[in-house]
């Protein structure tokens, strides 16, 4: 059951980043000439990519933990840092600075459980939770994408006013 679950999440996964990659091509020219769009479309991106990429890696070998606990560690690694980076833009409007930041929260706060469970599998039993640590990633990745398509959203419909994003 696992194994089609994880399938499933990144063809998902891998589905909603190539729309988002026609949305961002639709507004290239506008989100390009603006540093802090081009950011946030590049971290929406990897709301999808590293959800996929964590959902592959779960799939290479299921007998073992692994190459999901590498995996999975590796992709919140890399989303955290890009969080993280997000979180120190420079962002003078409000709704952007709300946007930035709750999104940046939330999100490194899901990547430090995806890397907590990947480094720390036990910590499923230890906590209670009646999972395998791999179901518990699973329902975290699941997490990272609502909220990468929501992120996606607000982007999209112009939640931040052009001069509320610094250029």
């Amino acid at each position: 059951m696992l194994e089609t679950f994880y399938a499933t999440l990144a063809q998902i996964s891998f589905t909603v980043l190539g729309l988002w990659w026609v949305v961002v091509q639709f507004k290239y020219r506008e989100w390009t000439r603006n540093k802090a769009r081009a950011l946030l479309a590049y971290n929406v991106s990897l709301y999808f990519l590293l959800p996929g990429v964590m959902s592959l890696a779960s799939l290479i070998d299921t007998d073992t933990s692994t190459l999901w606990r590498l995996g999975f560690g590796l992709s919140a690694a890399c989303g955290a840092a890009a969080s993280a980076f997000l979180l120190r833009q420079d962002t003078p409007g409000p709704a952007a600075a709300v946007l930035f930041n709750v999104s940046a929260i939330v999100t490194l706060a899901i990547y430090g459980l995806i890397a907590l469970f990947a480094v720390y599998p036990d910590l499923a039993g230890d906590l209670g939770l009646d999972l395998e640590p791999i179901q518990v990633e699973g329902v975290l990745a699941t997490l990272l994408l609502v909220v990468g398509v929501n992120f996606a959203w607000f982007i999209f419909t112009g939640f931040t006013e052009e001069e509320d994003l610094p250029g």
